[in-house]
């Protein structure tokens, strides 16, 4: 399973279209500098697929398989409660167990939401976490966004799929790649500022996509912090993007970090 895959390139290299080169063929990828503003807690039960803000709220996708479920919570973090880490979530919707969450995407008040290898997405309706369809898809669930036309969907290769919102038909893809070398691994996406942000998996970097061409234009780089939160579950990897377009910054997370980080590029 997906979470159980170490890092070791030798157990990666089994993985379909996993390249160990692909650190290096980065590394000239232009630097996207950035300001860490705030930071907040994360509740360490989440295992983090999805991550999105909308009207002052978290809206959170959590993985693993009888353990997968949706949540939404506010930004704004009353110190009596979320400093302790214990604040019930405002929403919560479980995954039926035989399903593993992944991408977790908001548009026109629907949450859509992909699952890893079932080949199932649920719509929910954004204000009670109803459930309103599912709809039925080809390949593996990674990362979902959107842009406000398209549903985008990664699967853990260097292919995003736009999907149809309405009967998922894929209507087009693209192949992310810097230099001609595609760039795989793609996990949990973000649309923003006219560009695809996207995690990879098992790295502490975010790649910035031209949506148009596929061309990776730009790389973040969260070593630091990861490093810093010295989390013990080698799994628990940078993975969460929610752009907050008022304030035009990002807040980034991980898979069962204790931490939330409010960045402004620069």
């Amino acid at each position: 399973m997906k979470y159980l895959i170490g890092l070791f390139c030798l157990s990666l290299a089994t993985i379909a279209n996993f390249s160990c080169a692909q650190a290096d063929s980065l590394a000239s990828a232009p630097s996207i500098h950035y300001k860490i503003l705030a930071e907040r807690s994360h509740k360490t039960s989440l295992f983090t697929q999805g991550l999105l803000l909308k009207d002052g709220n978290f809206y959170e996708s959590s993985g693993l398989y009888a353990k997968s479920q949706i949540v939404s919570y506010p930004v704004t973090e009353p110190e009596s409660s979320w400093a302790k880490m214990t604040a019930p979530f405002s929403q919560k919707q479980r995954i039926p167990d035989r399903f593993f969450a992944e991408g977790l995407t908001l548009l026109n008040n629907k949450l859509y939401l992909v699952t890893w290898q079932e080949n199932t997405a649920f719509v929910y309706d954004a204000t009670n976490f109803s459930l309103q369809k599912t709809l039925n898809y080809t390949g593996q669930g990674w990362g979902l966004t959107t842009d406000g036309k398209q549903i985008i969907r990664s699967d853990g290769s260097n292919q995003l799929f736009f999907h149809n919102t309405e009967n998922f038909a894929v209507e087009k893809t693209i192949a992310v790649k810097f230099k001609h070398e595609p760039v795989t691994n793609l996990n949990e996406l973000e649309y923003a500022e006219g560009f695809i942000w996207a995690n990879i998996w098992h790295d502490n970097r975010i790649v910035k996509i031209n949506p148009a061409t596929g061309d990776v234009v730009g790389l973040l780089d969260f070593s630091e912090i990861a490093k810093n939160l010295k989390v013990k579950d080698e799994e628990s990897v940078l993975n969460g993007i929610a752009y907050d377009a008022d304030k035009k910054t990002f807040w980034i997370t991980g898979k069962q970090w204790p931490k939330m980080f409010l960045v402004k590029l620069q």
